[in-house]
Formats: structure tokens, C-alpha cells, sequence
């Protein structure tokens, strides 16, 4: 009987040695946060739920894309880094060798562009070589602080992400920038499976459609399925992974409530399902965690703000998977 147990014992210890093993050789969660402009709060909600993944026990790695203004390190409290990713783009350091800790445990970041006085854009090899890069960082998330903006290297690495993550806010300019990344997104992806004639014409129609001036309603899913020369398939592929809708700085209900609306105008124009994540309260504490280096949700841990990113979190990590907040 001892021997029994004993073998049993060994068993049930050799499969959770191989069952870390194969934890440890997993790739990274690769989450990627964009906006459709400037100024929405999209750093502030990266670095929010970088902190909250790291209290409930994961361990995380920022990274500042945003090649017009990167602050990823502002919002965490620390120095501008004379180590930052152009460094990996020049062939000089690998990305894992610029990962720089911060003081909150299982929290690291890597620079983005602080020393680039000329314009800087990213080709689409290299945003393909990183990806690949991105997911060998040694964490279990890799948050993506991607620039403002439907730039053609942000919608490549958006595509490719485990979690999409579009911030918006409640102000019409942002509203509308959102639709239309949403918009670029979608003829982004359909664009790598569409013949050139094919694909001319879907952009005629959607112009046509955006501008009124079709003779019948508009189902964007079943024009797709309508022609030849182009897969409509990413609208299944996305129903798996749908973008996930965060709107920022709410003050009042009727803001809570926006996701829910361009939910429904996504569905309803473009046969397209996102999911509405979350919406974030305004807070002065934000502004004044910035002026003081101290992120809000360490500064106030306790606050509604903070209940919402872990909610988020929850919502987009396996409940399984969910650790004690430490």
C-alpha cells in the first residue's frame, strides 16, 4: 500500500513539475490598448490595468509604443529611462534586456521613444519581428501602449493581439474617431484576404453607405457575403475575440452608458459585435496622481476607480486563473 501511494505521489508530483514547466514556456498574454485619438486616457488605462494584473498576482510588462508622446514611465512614477526601445529596433539590445522593474512588485516596463528628435514610424517588418518578440517577454501579460491614431502598424499589432482594447471618452470628437478606427480596423483585416478589384468596390459601397446615398439598407455582413473575392470569416473570428470597449473619464450616467450605444451602432451598421468592457469614472485623483508620481489606484487603492479596473480584469482574465489581491 505505502508503495502504491508513494508511486501515486510521484505521479501527481511529476505532472504539476510538467504542468509548470509547460507554464513557464507558455507565451505571454498579449493585450494591445489604442484609442482613435489623442488624450483620451488610453496610457492611464494600460498602466491601470497593468497594476491591477500585478495585484491579483500576475506578472506584467508594459510596453510604450505611442511613438508621439511616450509617458508609460510618467504614469508609473519613474525617470525617463536613457534605455527605451529604439535600442531594440537599432539592433542593440534585445526587448527582454530593456524590461526596467518598477517599485510595485511584478510590475516592469519597457521605454518607449524618449530620445527621438525626428519622425519616427514603425514598417510593417518590423511591427511582424516584434510580435513574436512581444510574446517571449518573461510575464504572464504584456500590455501594448500602442500610439493614437488607425495607423497601418497599430492596426497590424492590434489584429494580432489575445485582447483588443479600443479607450474612448464621451466627447463627440473622440466618439467619432472610435468609429473610425473601428471602421480601419475592419477593411484592414479583410484587406489580407480580398482580391484588389474586390476590395476597391467594398470601400466604394462603405463610402457610399457612410454618405447615404445607396438605394436599399445596408447590411455590411451580408454584402460581404454577397461577393466574390472577399472572406467575410472575420466576423466569426472576431466573435471570439471581439474588441473590447473602454470608455474613459465617465461623469455621468448617461456616459456609463455610452459603450452600450456604440455597441448597438456597430452591430447595427456594420453587423459587427465588440464587447463594452468597462466604463471608467473621471476622477481628479487621476490628474493629481500624475502631478504628485504617484499612480491613483496606489494612491487611493480603495476607490470606485479601482473596483472598476478590477472588474475589467476579471472580465477579461479566466476566473480559474484569478489570485488573492495582495
Amino acid at each position: 500500500m505505502e508503495r502504491d501511494f508513494d508511486t501515486t505521489k510521484d505521479v501527481v508530483t511529476n505532472e504539476v513539475k510538467a504542468k509548470k514547466s509547460a507554464q513557464a514556456k507558455a507565451d505571454a498574454q498579449l493585450w494591445v490598448v489604442a484609442s482613435g485619438k489623442g488624450g483620451v486616457g488610453k496610457t492611464f488605462v494600460t498602466t491601470s490595468l497593468g497594476l491591477t494584473l500585478s495585484k491579483l498576482g500576475h506578472s506584467v510588462v508594459i510596453v510604450d509604443l505611442d511613438l508621439s508622446g511616450a509617458n508609460v514611465h510618467t504614469s508609473l512614477g519613474a525617470n525617463p529611462s536613457h534605455m527605451n526601445i529604439r535600442h531594440y529596433f537599432e539592433g542593440a539590445k534585445s526587448l527582454q534586456e530593456l524590461v526596467i522593474p518598477t517599485t510595485y512588485p511584478r510590475l516592469s516596463y519597457v521605454q518607449g521613444f524618449w530620445d527621438s528628435w525626428t519622425p519616427t514610424d514603425f514598417s510593417y517588418n518590423q511591427i511582424q519581428n516584434l510580435i513574436p518578440e512581444l510574446k517571449k517577454l518573461r510575464a504572464d501579460y504584456v500590455l501594448v501602449d500602442l500610439g493614437a491614431g488607425a495607423l497601418e502598424a497599430h492596426l497590424n499589432l492590434f489584429k494580432t493581439a489575445d485582447e483588443k482594447i479600443l479607450v474612448t471618452s464621451p466627447e463627440p470628437t473622440s466618439i467619432e474617431k472610435t468609429y473610425r478606427f473601428i471602421e480601419a480596423y475592419m477593411c484592414h483585416s479583410l484587406k489580407e484576404n480580398a482580391a484588389p478589384d474586390a476590395f476597391g468596390n467594398m470601400i466604394t459601397t462603405l463610402r457610399d453607405h457612410r454618405q447615404r446615398t445607396l438605394s436599399k439598407p445596408f447590411s455590411f455582413k451580408s454584402y460581404l457575403k454577397e461577393q466574390t473575392g472577399i472572406s467575410y470569416t472575420f466576423f466569426e473570428a472576431l466573435s471570439q475575440k471581439p474588441v473590447r470597449l473602454v470608455v474613459n473619464s465617465c461623469r455621468s450616467q448617461a456616459n456609463a452608458e455610452l459603450g452600450h450605444s456604440i455597441k448597438s451602432v456597430c452591430h447595427k451598421y456594420y453587423d459587427l459585435g465588440i464587447d463594452f468592457t468597462a466604463s471608467i469614472n473621471y476622477d481628479n485623483a487621476v490628474w493629481q496622481s500624475v502631478k504628485s508620481r504617484t499612480p491613483a489606484l496606489v494612491a487611493q487603492p480603495f476607490t470606485p476607480l479601482a473596483g472598476q479596473f478590477l472588474n475589467s480584469c476579471k472580465h477579461l482574465i479566466d476566473p480559474e486563473e484569478l489570485r488573492a489581491v495582495v
